[in-house]
């Protein structure tokens, strides 16, 4: 379970953690720069309660806020802060997406590819994403968070060298592809319906079945707003279960919702959790 949105006071109460631990609920939670002297006490009490928690740090959006090339620098020594504040965290998530600025643009139709990073950059962010991973993965899963399109890119990198994300050819445990199927149809401006929308989830879960083996992934949702604050949700808890159904068929066993805040905001909550955790 992606945890993006919800303070961590509330996330910490006893009540929450239970349900989660209750499900057998992996929790993804989200780490910036000014909460390092938070999330030590956070991840203890949830341990205590008996939840699994990744660590998913994520710098200032001025920053960037998700690793790509053009964050590498900022990135990684802040990853090596928190996993040294927090050194007892179960896993470490990897989000891989363009600056927010420019995938702003992107969502608003207003594409630009200034920020493309030039090839000796990206060469050299995925050498030190490469060896950032080498090092953490004596210690902790590692595991990724990508974009959607990954899957499609049939042969090389060229994709990622165009986003500036160099993810797929680090040695991490799971790359989760983000196949949010609500904004596939919500953010088409009416192109994509429903089930057009799953129709691209099918080829999307098929696609990253086919291309990560046994370490692919899927995220799914979205049940409440994230960065942007207006992406579209899931209707209800079937549009989640149909999704769930899907990944299922294409032979994909690790899933991930997006995310506990949207949950926690559209009670009750127990249904999202088990739909989540249906075989």
């Amino acid at each position: 379970m992606w945890c993006e949105t919800l303070p961590f006071d509330e996330l910490a109460r006893p009540p929450l953690a239970a349900l989660l631990a209750r499900h057998q609920i992996d929790l993804l939670l989200a780490v910036r720069p000014w909460q390092l002297a938070e999330v030590p006490e956070v991840v203890r009490r949830l341990q205590g309660a008996g939840v699994f928690v990744a660590l998913w740090p994520m710098l200032a959006d001025a920053d960037g806020r998700w690793a790509s090339a053009s964050s590498h620098r900022r990135f990684i020594p802040f990853a090596d802060e928190l996993l040294a504040c927090v050194p007892f965290a179960d896993e470490l998530v990897l989000d891989f997406e363009p600056p927010l600025p420019q995938l702003t643009r992107w969502k608003d139709g207003r594409p630009t590819w200034r920020q493309t990073p030039s090839p000796p950059t990206y060469r050299a962010a995925r050498t030190s994403y490469g060896s950032a991973v080498a090092r953490w993965r004596t210690s902790h899963r590692i595991t990724t968070a990508v974009m959607p399109l990954l899957p499609f890119e049939l042969g090389g990198e060229w994709l990622q060298r165009l986003l500036g994300t160099p993810a797929s050819a680090l040695a991490v445990d799971r790359h989760s592809v983000m196949a949010y199927s609500s904004l596939f149809e919500g953010w088409s401006r009416g192109v994509v319906n429903r089930r057009r929308a799953e129709a691209l989830l099918v080829g999307c879960a098929h696609l990253t079945r086919l291309r990560f083996g046994p370490r692919a992934a899927l995220s799914l949702g979205t049940v409440g707003t994230g960065a942007f604050g207006d992406e579209p949700c899931y209707r209800d808890v079937g549009e989640l279960a149909r999704d769930i159904a899907i990944a299922r068929r294409a032979g994909i066993d690790e899933l991930s919702l997006f995310d506990l805040g949207g949950i926690v905001r559209r009670p009750p909550a127990e249904a999202w959790l088990e739909a989540l955790c249906a075989d």
